[in-house]
């Protein structure tokens, strides 16, 4: 054994002398100098690069990045992926608010050179060099350049006065044992830089507050920082600024970026750290007034940030540290060598995990120069696990609302108020995971979806690092981040660097981490099922096999714990249970786990594996720890049943649950009757790479008919939905197959005493794009019954204009009966107009007064004018207009700008259009027209309201509204949403 043990320890030391040979890493050292004009938003500035190839290749050009660019126009990387994550702001910008860089001439060792864009991305060029650069070799790169500053889309511009100016110089790309790294500006995905030395001059107004990268080497600027510590002036607006220029200097080594943040109204904190080898770091935050009571204490979130890190993975190796405020639109903070930039923030609890956060990366990006756009999990990951550690070892007590929300009175009428910090990170992870959209870690940053890049990149990451140093120990795991930090600092190691170091130093099989959880969306889920004497059966119901993580409890007390090797299937393991109240799987701080409801069994008594009940009013999130019920008073309205009060009984928001229910029992004051209405179902999502998910349904409804004997109409539907998989997660198609059997009662019976039920069956197949311009829906539906077999065809469509994404939207409907075993000239006919309640035979939708019929002259008017915008989709009510063969429509909605109205028009024609005469009364009839239209328009209260005011009708709707009604006002209609304010439904919009 200790032989092999020898060898593989050799082996392993061999590979890794071989790899490290083939390392190498080029050095880029920058002299640059620019001034800012802060009346156009511009830097004119000029840089002289000295580029080593320390690379074994003889190079006969270079990749550089011109990433102001990125702002030049919405072709460009960063413009589309804004778009297809949902911002359109950079779309509608205009041309002041967009930025570029120009005035380049590149020089190499003083002679021109050719220089040529790339050809897909325009903030990248290629230096065509006129000598080949051979190894060992050093030129001297200089060129002027010139920047439009944009206004603020990402990381990089201005807001008014205030900037952010990062990556605003010409740079090279990275060239690395991979090859060339060129990459475009994305806002969903950072950098990749070499390491050299920066010597930096910035000329601008006097009266600006400047942060920077490095250290401040103008020692009159220094002291007016100084100054500037002790002023506690107000200043809320931007001054005017000083006629007077100043030049300031910068210096640093051993970086690989440089940014600056300039703002006349910056307040200032300095302060000091000392590491334990006895440095001492400067500090300095710098913030605007509104911003003062959160930042009172951003000293001190530094330097404890500087304090946990440097214990935990090695010191800080940089003189001093910045944290400033901005107008910051790519996430919450940015960071860049010794300095971040933190946008708006509501807590102090949100600024230090902030601060703390982006200050980690200094280990994590700045002196690791991990590529951040391979391999995003690396910096973004470990240093969000860094930030869950800091923020839970410094505040043990710290609970989860206390990021959003410091009013623990309002957290408790949340239901939020006992929920730990840690829960945050396990609970916007399973956002995603549980709704089987996640993707595996180790993906690239523009692979992920956006939801995704927060929720897997960062959450996921910190669990699955949190989970490897509960296994190792801390002081294992420390030990070895602090080994890696030492032979990589100032360098670029890769994944597999990473790696070979724990495996290096551990004699257990990490192939469960490195395998699986980085590499894969498997997913882990132990389950504790049952115990006998010392004894615990535990279940893997996931994919992964891990290690396990076993403890008894008595009270809070841990009693026994213990590690064991992973495993599939079914084991019992051996764990003293003498005293033990509880079985618990993972005690300790959370892990990527998919369901930790099933990780606790008590030792004794009934329901052992049922946690105790917790029913609140508001049940947002899932809790471990308890069976959580949502109660809450139920009322609704409708003419028949008039007031209904009851109690509404639901499982808990977020996040995705297998089984969800939410019951509406109520009783109505009208007709003195039963209603309500409720819904279960049970979701499932498998392990395919055809199904995403499949859904069994059976919601239910019952409510008041309005009629003479007092009797309610029933309406049962069990349904199953099935949703397909892209290929590519980023692809926003949606595809989708649903059956459904309804029971209903039958509408043609409605008014005998003993009403009958009818049965329908039905299928539809949906495909969708809801992608940000011009999004698209196709829907095709069968129904069948007894006597009848239908389908039908939709298609909508939304085309964007400058104006507005949702400018003009274009609905196409056809219909058609395949089958039917009689006339059906009204009961189930196809119907020119959007459904009003009557004409619901499914009782699919909720009407506040769903058999108010136009033609019942003792109608209520104004309950009659609902409807629903379906079929054939006209908004004015034309009941004899109906087919039992075949109709089809056109309708189109144009937006007027600025405005919440709309124009739409809607054209028609059916089986018998033109052919038939409506007999209105015995006086009055009506020819029907061949094409009906009408136009008209619609104001819209968001999605909630619609109401469609009839401007212009083709001659039958016209006389058959005259002869129903002289009274302009009954010929409005409006459509009333409920399910655009029901949370669960926009929950499974969402997620």
């Amino acid at each position: 054994m200790k032989m092999r043990l020898l060898l593989l320890l050799l082996g392993t030391a061999c590979l890794q002398g071989m790899f490290s040979q083939s390392y190498f890493q080029q050095e880029v050292n920058y002299t640059l100098s620019v001034s800012l004009d802060d009346i156009q938003h511009t830097l004119r500035g000029f840089e002289s690069v000295q580029y080593i190839n320390n690379s074994p290749d003889d190079l006969s050009f270079l990749w550089f990045h011109i990433w102001p660019n990125a702002y030049k126009d919405n072709s460009t990387a960063m413009a589309l992926q804004l778009l297809e994550s949902g911002s359109t702001r950079f779309q509608y910008a205009s041309e002041e608010e967009r930025g570029y860089i120009d005035s380049l001439d590149f020089r190499v060792n003083g002679g021109s050179i050719a220089w040529l864009p790339d050809d897909r991305h325009k903030d990248i060029c290629k230096l065509i060099l006129n000598d080949i650069l051979h190894p060992g070799d050093t030129i001297i790169i200089t060129t002027p350049f010139y920047v439009k500053l944009p206004g603020s889309f990402s990381r990089f511009g201005h807001k008014g006065q205030a900037y952010q100016v990062s990556q605003w110089y010409p740079k090279p790309a990275v060239y690395d044992r991979h090859g060339w790294n060129q990459m475009p500006y994305l806002d969903q995905g950072e950098f990749y830089s070499e390491f050299g030395s920066f010597d930096v001059t910035i000329t601008l107004p006097k009266n600006y507050v400047v942060g920077a990268t490095g250290n401040l080497l103008t020692n009159e600027e220094l002291q007016w920082l100084e100054e500037k510590s002790k002023d506690t002036t107000t200043v809320q607006n931007i001054p005017a600024s000083d006629h007077e220029l100043k030049t300031i200097r910068y210096s640093g080594r051993n970086i690989h970026d440089f940014a600056w943040f300039a703002d006349k109204r910056y307040r200032v904190l300095k302060g000091e750290v000392l590491l334990s080898g006895g440095r001492k770091v400067t500090t300095w935050a710098m913030y605007t007034e509104m911003q003062k009571e959160v930042w009172k204490d951003a000293i001190q979130y530094i330097n404890d940030a500087i304090r946990y890190y440097s214990a935990w993975y090695g010191d800080y190796p940089y003189d001093n540290c910045t944290a400033v405020y901005g107008a910051l639109e790519a996430g919450g903070a940015m960071e860049y060598p010794t300095i971040t930039v933190v946008g708006n923030t509501n807590t102090a609890v949100m600024l230090e995990n902030f601060i703390m956060h982006e200050v980690g990366h200094n280990w994590f990006y700045g002196v690791l120069g991990f590529n951040e756009r391979k391999y995003p999990f690396l910096d973004e990951g470990l240093n969000t696990f860094s930030e869950m550690r800091y923020m839970t070892t410094k505040y043990p007590q710290l609970k989860l609302h206390q990021m959003l929300i410091e009013s623990g009175a309002i957290a408790g009428k949340l239901n939020v108020d006992d929920l730990p910090f840690s829960d945050y990170y396990y609970y916007l992870y399973l956002l995603s995971a549980r709704s089987n959209m996640d993707q595996p870690l180790n993906l690239t940053s523009e692979q992920y979806t956006s939801m995704n890049y927060g929720m897997i990149v960062y959450q996921k990451s910190a669990l699955v690092w949190n989970y490897l140093l509960q296994y190792l120990g801390e002081e294992k795991f420390n030990n070895i981040m602090q080994q890696f930090y030492r032979k990589w600092q100032f360098r670029h190691p890769d994944p597999e660097d990473l790696r070979a170091e724990f495996e290096i130093a551990c004699s257990e099989n990490l192939s469960w981490f490195f395998n699986d959880l980085l590499n894969t969306s498997e997913k882990m889920d132990y389950a504790v099922k049952r115990t006998r004497k010392d004894q615990v059966l535990v279940k893997n119901s996931g994919r992964i096999s891990s290690p396990l993580h076993i403890a008894s409890l008595g009270g809070d007390s841990v009693l026994q714990e213990k590690w064991f090797t992973g495993f599939t299937g079914k084991q019992w393991l051996e764990l003293p249970l003498k005293e033990a109240e509880r079985i618990k799987l993972f005690n300790k701080s959370p892990i990527p786990e998919i369901n930790r409801r099933n990780n606790t069994l008590r030792t004794h008594g009934l329901l052992r594996r049922i946690e105790p009940m917790d029913i609140h009013p508001l049940q947002i999130l899932e809790k471990s720890y308890k069976t959580s019920v949502g109660i809450m008073p139920a009322i609704g309205w409708n003419n028949y049943n008039k007031t209904q009060l009851g109690i509404l009984l639901y499982s808990p928001l977020l996040p995705q649950q297998t089984l969800e229910y939410q019951l509406a029992p109520m009783f109505g004051l009208g007709n003195r009757d039963i209603s309500g209405m409720g819904r279960i179902s049970f979701n499932l999502y498998p392990r395919s790479s055809m199904f995403q998910a499949f859904q069994l349904s059976l919601d239910a409804r019952r409510f008041g008919q309005g009629i003479e004997n007092g009797q309610s109409y029933k309406r049962i539907r069990g349904e199953l939905l099935i949703t397909l998989k892209n290929a590519s997660a980023q692809n926003p198609v949606k595809k989708t197959v649903k059956l459904g059997l309804v029971s209903a009662t039958e509408r043609m019976r409605i008014y005998r005493k003993y009403a009958m039920d009818n049965f329908f069956a039905t299928a539809d197949i949906g495909y969708s794009n809801p992608k940000i311009f011009n999004p698209y829906r196709i829907n095709l539906n069968f129904e069948a019954n007894n006597d009848f077999v239908r389908s039908s065809l939709e298609l909508n469509y939304t085309h964007a204009m400058r104006y507005a994404m949702n400018a003009i939207s274009f609905r196409v409907f056809a219909s058609g009966f395949l089958f039917k075993e009689y006339d059906m000239k009204d009961h189930y006919a196809i119907r020119l107009s959007g459904n009003s309640g009557i004409y619901d035979y499914k009782f699919e939708h909720l009407y506040l007064g769903r058999f108010e019929d136009i033609t019942d002259p003792n109608r209520q008017a104004l309950l009659s004018q609902q409807f629903v915008m379906n079929e054939g989709g006209f908004a004015t009510n034309v009941p004899f207009a109906f087919s039992d063969k075949w109709l089809a429509t056109l309708g189109v909605t144009l937006r007027i700008p600025k405005v919440p109205l709309y124009l739409y028009a809607t054209a028609g024609t059916y089986s018998g259009a033109g052919d038939q005469i409506w007999d209105l009364s015995a006086e009055v009839s009506v020819e029907s027209e061949k094409v009906a239209y009408e136009t008209g328009v619609m104001a819209s209260l968001g999605n909630f309201v619609k109401v469609y005011f009839p401007v212009v009708t083709s001659h039958d709707i016209s006389e058959v509204n005259k002869a129903l009604t002289d009274n302009y006002w009954q010929t409005i209609r409006y459509v009333i949403d409920f399910n655009a304010i029901n949370p669960f439904k926009l929950k499974n919009r969402m997620f």
